[in-house]
């Protein structure tokens, strides 16, 4: 949930009303195949978790489902480096 956040709060930083707009819009391939990848991966991942409503039994998701460390870390060193 706290990815998901971010993702929506961090687009005006970069000009974009949209994080898929950052993705596919915004610096070079290899940013954007980071970002493409942290907007896919971790969407699905908190839409399955979020949007459906509670069964008899339910599992916390594991780190592996949810660790987007690497591409999160992509994105804030860029928000640093632009908004200094």
């Amino acid at each position: 949930m706290l990815t998901r956040a971010l993702l929506d709060h961090v687009p005006p930083l970069f000009g974009k009303s949209s994080f898929g707009e950052v993705a596919n819009q915004y610096g070079g391939s290899s940013f954007k195949g980071t970002m493409q990848h942290l907007d896919s991966a971790s969407r699905k991942v908190a839409d399955a978790l979020l949007h459906q409503q509670i069964r008899k039994s339910e599992t916390l998701p594991t780190a592996q489902q949810v660790d987007c460390g690497q591409q999160l870390d992509a994105l804030l060193a860029e928000i640093v480096r632009i908004k200094p």
